[in-house]
């Protein structure tokens, strides 16, 4: 053999190795990317419902439009310290949309269950807007195209 065709056969063999090596990638890059989505919104969901735990316990209302919902949650519960705490978040994949549930308790004397659960919620959704690459269009939450759905579940202890 010549060392031309000898070259040309490694340059071919490279080649090959090449396209074997980018098929792995594009083979592995979608769901690793789309696992790396879920995650990002799990972790922003979660630092999001600890934040409003923290802003609850605390007792006193901020001028800061964001947590108006959460102000409103601490005025009708007479700024009593009630003891909330981010209790577990679970996610799932329904329909092709994420689902992250959030619990939540609290201690003290009962407070309208749906009407904290909604203001957590938006407070939730509002905070993942404003601080997070999360957008919301229509009414609806999208992180890297992905639909994103937040459920919260106020629980009293």
């Amino acid at each position: 053999m010549s060392s031309s065709r000898r070259r040309a056969q490694s340059a071919i063999e490279v080649l090959f190795i090449l396209a074997i090596i980018l098929a792995g990638v594009l083979v592995v890059t979608p769901s690793y990317l789309n696992e790396n989505t879920a995650m990002s919104a799990v972790s922003y969901v979660r630092t999001s419902a600890s934040d409003a735990c923290a802003y609850l316990n605390t007792g006193v209302v901020s001028n800061e439009s964001i947590y108006s919902p959460l102000n409103a949650i601490i005025t009708a519960s007479n700024y009593t310290y009630r003891a909330f705490q981010f209790a577990g978040i679970r996610s799932a994949d329904v329909n092709g949309k994420m689902q992250i549930n959030v619990t939540i308790t609290y201690a003290g004397a009962g407070l309208p269950e749906a009407t904290v659960e909604a203001n957590i919620k938006q407070y939730i959704e509002d905070d993942l807007v404003s601080k997070t690459n999360v957008v919301r269009e229509n009414g609806k939450l999208y992180l890297r195209g992905r639909e994103i759905e937040i459920n919260v579940d106020v629980v009293r202890r």
